[in-house]
């Protein structure tokens, strides 16, 4: 990262908003692919057709876009993201393509582009809540993983193992909050969240 703020009530603040809504964003991705596939499924019965269909849409929509950003795994774009430079609609092109894709029946994985779609968003938002791009690219990469997944602890290693440990509270707060608030969603429907997020209540549910 390009830097880290110095801990303080102001950045607490603007951490805290950014986990909220990096669990907007981490509901609408698992909404947005729960959604493709089941549409998918209802109006092309074949899985031949199914997937030739979604492949002519991706098609479709990169030409139109005019970029393959957001093809593939997007790696060059979540490292220029971290470098503090993005588009401010490529989260949720990569949301709806990463969608198309994968509820056609191609398979690629949801994680990389999970780490695209926080970075992204971070990147973008980070200044406007006042953060600086690149920290905010950063943290919310990790905040957004954390939501679709419901995994707070791995996310936050994850932040210390690429960014260092200097962030290490702000990453923490930001998954925590993300973590809290994305409800029970999640990318995999075999998930089970054992206690309640809000309580101290054994709920044995899955996600959705």
């Amino acid at each position: 990262l390009q830097s880290v703020p110095e801990l303080s009530p102001s950045g607490v603040g603007s951490v805290i908003l950014l986990g909220m809504l990096c669990a907007g964003v981490s509901v609408l991705f698992c909404m947005t692919m729960e959604t493709a596939g089941k549409y998918y499924k209802q109006i092309f019965k074949n899985g031949y057709i199914r997937i030739f269909v979604g492949g002519c849409i991706v098609v479709g929509l990169t030409l139109l876009l005019g970029t393959r950003d957001y093809n593939g795994a997007g790696m060059d774009v979540i490292t220029r993201a971290i470098a503090g430079e993005a588009e401010y609609p490529a989260f949720l092109w990569k949301i709806l393509l990463t969608a198309l894709t994968l509820g056609a029946g191609y398979k690629g994985g949801e994680i990389v582009p999970s780490f695209f779609v926080g970075a992204t968003f971070g990147c973008v938002v980070g200044p406007w809540i006042g953060l600086p791009a690149s920290f905010a690219a950063g943290t919310g990469m990790a905040a957004l993983f954390c939501g679709v997944t419901n995994c707070p602890i791995a996310s936050v290693i994850l932040c210390v193992e690429l960014f260092g440990a200097e962030g290490i509270a702000y990453y923490t707060l930001a998954c925590a909050v993300s973590y809290m608030l994305s409800g029970y969603y999640g990318l995999y429907s075999e998930q089970k969240i054992m206690y309640s997020k809000m309580q101290p209540e054994f709920i044995n549910k899955s996600v959705h």
